[in-house]
């Protein structure tokens, strides 16, 4: 028998435990509450998409396979956007005392994001997403910039922006560490449950502890850390010494290293009078770059203490890269002349001359103010990315252009070309001149989809196999190709058990090392699964005419999919010892 006093003894530590345990509930439970009040006051409607989304995805989860999957995934995307969206408005309109232009902001704004979701969801997914997409990209910049910049447009300097960046990046870091942390501790305690008391455990509630701890908490978290009220405008510099280290030791030598490199370059290819190559464009990017960033760097310390050297290196750095801009400018042309327009040259050519602009810009206001720098940034690619004429359709319409421009030149009458046609019509140029034409066509297939190059090209033809039929002989040491196609009026019988049908048109080119193989393994990237071919099936159905080969049936990674090829074209080349695998195919994926 255990005696009185031990059990007094025990009975009270128990007490005291329960007592501790309950007061740290409550505490928590108080602070969450709070935390979610003060949210609620300062960010309501962003607090509303933060808890709709997570909503979505704990129920896209438990659907497993939504029979709408464009439905879906418009809806991610508009609840996505909405948080940061409702974020920015929020932050913005607590500089704005009229209630009245309050609601007229938040309304237009959210109105204009209801406006872009069911245009995307009436969007046909054959078209090209490539324009729609940029245009896009370039919005959702635009939106996560006016965080940081779109409150402080007032302030005499750039002070409190800067200081209500850092402590929202630091935040944001902090938060989406204790989400981690929450989301690692609790899938381990509930594994602990399976492993100790054989108790099985779903896998979609891991799926649900993730988008809860790494996705709703650290949004929770980082809209109750970040300032507010005076904390939001301190003028007062937030001076770091780690940042401040860092600048002036391992970025300032850095960018003095690519400085260094960049002029010996310079002198060298004006003593041989040579063109610089394409590829130090990339060089002078990662330089204004640094630039940038030392410029961001100093800037708090400029202000607070205007040490001379810092003032000197703030000015005239600008004023030593702007002399190598040169050498992008001289380079990006070059690649116009060597091989004409493209979406990216468009976008290099447009940094070049804003990097230009901001050295200039820099040197002239002696560094006084540094948030124009990414506001600029972000408005030159919203104007050349969302107008109805943008760098997209100039590039698709020059190289439209070009095209229409050969086939007058050439008097062709019959569109567009089947394959023998439009191999035959390529032999009436160079071989240079005939690559570069099938280049042209297959980079807007690339960008701009089938409907782009269906007035001059068939269905039928293998773009990709052409590619090293117009090399030099001495360019190409060996070339083997396979190409079929069945009639579009093949029948495929649909396989017992399988209820979902999807086309599937894949290009893929594989390394040295897979090109020893006697299979060929490619990918399937909208599925993530994975078809099979051997050189023995390719060579049989190589026999076929084109446009008569049976739809072949091709087995998947997974046991619940199978891929029917209606059109392939392989082509294996060696080229400087070295062999690589073009492959394209064309199919119907049955899944389960």
């Amino acid at each position: 028998r255990v005696p009185t006093g031990a059990r007094l003894k025990g009975d009270t530590l128990k007490l005291e435990v329960y007592k501790m345990l309950r007061h740290w509930l409550q505490k928590t439970i108080q602070t969450f509450n709070g935390a979610l009040q003060i949210n609620l006051k300062r960010f309501p409607i962003t607090l509303f998409f933060i808890l709709s989304l997570t909503c979505y995805l704990c129920y896209l989860v438990a659907a497993d396979q939504p029979e709408n999957k464009k439905l879906y995934w418009i809806l991610g995307y508009y609840l996505s956007v909405g948080t940061l969206l409702s974020l920015s408005l929020h932050l913005w309109c607590e500089e704005i005392k009229s209630l009245i232009k309050k609601s007229i902001i938040q309304t237009g704004a959210h109105a204009l994001l209801i406006a872009d979701a069911f245009y995307l969801y009436s969007y046909s997914y054959e078209k090209s997403f490539t324009e729609i997409g940029i245009a896009h990209g370039a919005g959702l910049l635009a939106i996560g910039l006016s965080i940081f910049f779109l409150s402080f447009l007032k302030e005499k300097n750039d002070i409190p922006s800067w200081n209500f960046a850092v402590s929202s990046i630091t935040s944001c870091i902090t938060a989406n560490l204790i989400g981690c942390v929450m989301s690692c501790g609790i899938s381990l305690l509930i594994l602990s449950l399976h492993k100790l008391f054989n108790i099985d455990i779903d896998t979609r509630y891991y799926l649900y502890i993730v988008i809860i701890c790494n996705v709703c908490l650290p949004l929770l978290l980082f809209l109750g850390l970040l300032p507010s009220r005076q904390e939001k405008h301190n003028t007062l510099p937030l001076l770091h010494s780690f940042l401040n280290n860092v600048i002036h030791y391992l970025f300032l030598p850095l960018t003095g290293g690519y400085l260094i490199v960049l002029y010996i370059y310079a002198l060298r290819i004006l003593a041989s009078w040579e063109l610089p190559i394409g590829w130090v464009s990339w060089l002078v990017i990662a330089l204004m770059t640094g630039c940038i960033a030392i410029e961001f760097g100093l800037y708090p310390t400029r202000m607070a203490h205007g040490k001379r050297m810092d003032e000197l290196i703030a000015r005239w750095l600008p004023a030593f890269v702007l002399p190598l801009l040169c050498l992008m400018t001289i380079g990006i042309i070059r690649r116009f002349n060597d091989y004409g327009v493209t979406i990216n040259r468009l976008y290099l050519i447009t940094l070049n001359v804003w990097c230009y602009f901001v050295c200039i810009t820099l040197i002239l206001i002696k560094a006084k103010r540094i948030n124009w720098i990414p506001v600029s940034f972000s408005i030159i690619f919203l104007l050349t990315s969302i107008l109805p004429v943008n760098y997209s359709s100039i590039t698709q319409k020059t190289i439209q252009n070009e095209i229409n421009k050969e086939i007058q030149n050439t008097q062709q009458k019959k569109l567009p070309f089947s394959h023998e046609e439009y191999t035959q019509w390529l032999k009436n140029f160079s071989s240079a001149k005939a690559q570069s034409i099938n280049e042209k066509i297959i980079y807007l297939y690339e960008w701009f989809g089938k409907e782009s190059i269906a007035s001059w090209i068939d269905e039928n033809v293998s773009l990709y196999m052409l590619r090293t039929e117009f090399k030099n002989e001495g360019e190409t040491q060996g070339t083997t190709s396979y190409s079929g196609k069945s009639a579009s009026e093949a029948f495929i019988n649909i396989p017992d058990g399988y209820d979902k049908l999807q086309y599937v048109n894949q290009y893929y080119v594989s390394t040295n090392d897979e090109c020893e193989k006697q299979i060929l393994a490619i990918p399937l990237q909208q599925e993530n699964d994975t078809v099979y071919i051997s050189y023995q099936t390719l060579e049989k159905l190589n026999q076929y005419k084109y446009g008569e080969m049976p739809p072949t049936e091709l087995k998947c990674n997974s046991n619940r999919k199978i891929f029917y090829l209606t059109e392939f074209s392989v082509e294996n080349t060696t080229e400087n010892n070295k062999k690589h695998t073009q492959v394209s195919i064309n199919g119907y994926l049955f899944s389960k």
